[in-house]
C-alpha cells in the first residue's frame, strides 16, 4: 500500500475543507490535480495535501481563490512563511511538519518548531502549534496514511523537546511546597500530555514527583501514606471504557482518600460520572486555572 495516496474524504479530515469545496477549487482553478489509479479511482498524494494545507491557510488569511490558483508552490509557501511571522498564525507550520513527518526528517522538524518557539515561546508553541499538528498526525495514523514508525518519530521528538524544558526547570522556580504526583495508568505508554502536565505544575513554582508511564495501581500503594504527596495528576486516553474509568478512580480514591485527583483528558470528553475527589481535566486552560493557587 502507498501510505502518501489520499481520498478526497482524507483530504478534508486533515484539512478542514469540504469535499464539495475542494471539487470546484479543482475544476474551477485546478489547484489540484488527482491521479488515477488503475481501477480509475482519483486519489491525491503528499504534495497535494500539502498544498491544499497551505492553500486553505492562505485563504482564511485573505487570500482570494482566484488569486492562489495564479500562483505556483513556491510563491505560495512564501507567502505562508510570512503570514506565519506575524502573530496568530501559527496554522501554516502544519504542512512543512506534516511533511518532514513523512520524510522522516528530525532536521526539518527542528528546525520548524524551533522557528516557532523562538516566535512565540515554548508554552504558545505547544498550544498553537504542536498540539494541533499531534492531532493531525493521530488522524493520519488512523486512517494509515502514516506508519505506526512515522508516529513515534514525531511523538519522540515532541517528546525530548518536553524533556529538555522540564530538565532546565528542575532545582529552579520551586516557590511552593505543594507535591504533585504524576503518572500514566497501567498499559499505558504515551507520555507527551503527564510531561507537559509536569511542564506546566514547574512553571508555576510547584513540585513535581514524575513517575512516568504504565504504573500498575497496585505500586501506587506503597506511596498511600507519604505525608509528601499534595496532589494527583494522572493522565488517561480514549482506550479506557467508562466503567473501566470509574473503577480506576474508585480505587485511585480509596489509596489516596485525602488527595485532590485530577485525572487529565485532553482531547475527549469523560461521559461517565467520577466519584468523589476526582477533578476532570478536559484542556490545559482548565489545568493552568486548577493549579494556579
Amino acid at each position: 500500500m502507498n501510505l502518501a495516496r489520499y481520498s478526497i474524504s482524507d483530504l478534508e479530515k486533515l484539512t478542514g475543507i469540504k469535499a464539495h469545496t475542494i471539487r470546484i477549487w479543482e475544476k474551477r482553478y485546478g489547484i489540484i490535480a488527482p491521479e488515477r489509479t488503475d481501477t480509475n479511482i482519483r486519489y491525491y498524494n503528499l504534495a497535494d495535501l500539502q498544498r491544499l494545507l497551505n492553500i486553505s491557510f492562505l485563504n482564511r488569511h485573505g487570500f482570494k481563490i482566484s488569486l492562489i490558483s495564479g500562483m505556483n508552490d513556491s510563491e505560495v509557501q512564501t507567502e505562508v512563511s510570512r503570514i506565519c511571522e506575524q502573530p496568530g498564525a501559527e496554522d501554516g507550520y502544519l504542512s512543512e511538519l506534516i511533511k518532514s513527518t513523512h520524510d522522516l526528517d528530525e532536521d526539518r522538524f527542528e528546525k520548524i518548531l524551533n522557528g516557532s518557539i523562538l516566535k512565540q515561546g515554548f508554552e504558545q508553541s505547544f498550544m498553537q502549534v504542536v498540539f494541533p499538528f499531534l492531532q493531525k498526525i493521530s488522524l493520519l495514523w488512523q486512517i494509515g496514511k502514516i506508519s505506526a514508525c512515522q508516529e513515534r518519530f514525531v511523538n519522540n521528538l515532541v517528546r525530548h523537546k518536553l524533556v529538555v524544558a522540564i530538565d532546565g526547570m528542575v532545582g529552579h522556580n520551586q516557590s511552593t511546597n505543594e507535591h504533585y504526583l504524576l503518572f500514566l495508568p497501567s498499559g499505558q505508554y504515551d507520555e507527551i500530555n503527564l510531561l507537559y502536565s509536569n511542564y506546566l505544575l514547574r512553571k508555576v513554582g510547584h513540585q513535581v514527583i514524575y513517575l512516568g508511564p504504565s504504573i500498575p495501581v497496585e505500586h501506587l500503594r506503597s506511596l498511600s501514606n507519604r505525608q509528601i504527596i499534595d496532589h494527583i495528576v494522572v493522565s488517561v486516553n480514549q482506550g479506557h471504557t467508562d466503567k473501566e474509568l470509574y473503577s480506576y478512580a474508585e480505587k485511585l480514591v480509596s489509596i489516596f482518600p485525602e488527595k485532590k485527583i485530577f485525572m487529565v483528558a485532553i482531547g475527549f470528553d469523560v461521559q461517565v460520572e467520577l466519584p468523589p475527589g476526582i477533578i476532570k481535566i478536559f484542556s490545559y486552560q482548565s489545568l493552568i486555572q486548577a493549579i494556579s493557587f
